[in-house]
């Protein structure tokens, strides 16, 4: 169970990295969505299906981090659960950047620190 969970953890990790490089264009899309009414975004969806795999990953992604609080690396899963709750994205595509960047760096971590890789 803790490999099925690791390799979730690095699905997770890998979709960070897509967020990574595509902050800016992910912060835009954020933006105009939130000012919509409810049939605008619907169409807005519509239009940008994407949008649906970034949202199934990130409830994804917020259940991985309340497994990881009963693993041994608890610690780290909670910095990233704190980072997820703050609502630091909505600061600017530079936030979306350095969001992504520190749970990169804490994913890896925690994984290297449950294998005893480093």
């Amino acid at each position: 169970m803790k490999h099925a969970f690791y390799a979730l953890i690095i699905i997770q990790a890998l979709y960070e990295l897509v967020k990574l490089f595509r902050c800016k264009s992910l912060y835009q899309h954020a933006k105009v969505f939130q000012d919509l009414d409810k049939t605008a975004k619907r169409w807005y969806l519509m239009a940008h299906p994407w949008l649906h795999v970034a949202l199934f990953m990130d409830t994804i992604g917020l259940l991985l981090l309340g497994m990881g609080l009963f693993s041994s690396q608890w610690v780290c899963f909670l910095v990233v659960l704190v980072m997820s709750f703050s609502q630091i994205q909505k600061l600017g595509a530079w936030a979306v950047f350095l969001d992504s960047l520190v749970t990169i760096i804490v994913y890896a971590f925690a994984i290297l620190n449950a294998y005893h890789l480093a």
